[in-house]
Parts: C-alpha cells; sequence; structure tokens
C-alpha cells in the first residue's frame, strides 16, 4: 500500500488543529506573566448556599469537639480517673426515652 497524500486529509480539520494550537501557546504565555492584582474576588452565594456551608462547618466543628472530648475520656479512664455521674445517666436515659415515644406518635 502507498501513502501519496503528505500532510492532513482534511484542510478545514488543519486550520482548526492549528488555530488551536496558536491560541494555547497564547494563553500559556499570558498566564506565564500575569501578576496577581492583591484584590480578592467576592462570590455571592444564595441564602440555602450559605446555611448549607454554615452547617458543614458547625458539623466539622463538633466532631474536632467530640473528638477532643472522647480523647479526654479515654485518658481518664487509663489514669483510673474517669468518674460517672448516675444521675446525668439517668436523665440521659429518660430523655432518649421520651423523644422515643414522642416520635411514634
Amino acid at each position: 500500500m502507498n501513502i501519496t497524500q503528505k500532510g492532513p486529509a482534511d484542510p478545514e480539520l488543519a486550520q482548526l488543529v492549528s488555530n488551536d494550537n496558536e491560541i494555547g501557546s497564547a494563553g500559556r504565555e499570558a498566564d506565564a506573566t500575569a501578576q496577581p492584582s492583591g484584590e480578592s474576588a467576592k462570590v455571592d452565594i444564595s441564602p440555602e448556599a450559605y446555611k448549607l456551608q454554615r452547617v458543614t462547618e458547625l458539623a466539622r466543628i463538633g466532631d474536632q469537639l467530640r473528638t477532643e472530648k472522647v480523647k479526654q475520656i479515654k485518658e481518664k479512664i487509663a489514669a483510673d480517673k474517669f468518674q460517672v455521674d448516675s444521675k446525668e445517666v439517668a436523665k440521659s436515659i429518660a430523655r432518649s426515652e421520651v423523644s422515643r415515644l414522642l416520635e411514634k406518635k
């Protein structure tokens, strides 16, 4: 089999590729010489998005606080200094049961 045509089979495609290469190299040069303006961008978000962002942030903080509390309890248990407040345990059980019963209604 002999290939006689040299170059691209579709001249329009060749032109598109050529244009794309020129734009790409110009964009890379502009990126390389761009200087930061020192100004920060401002983005407006919807109230729902803000609430979701806030909930996510509070959940992250809650996880950190919970992790710290668990760490402290483990240290107290290891040092044999952990004391259970039976009244607080009873209150917690009562609250849980009341909540569970109210959810059934």
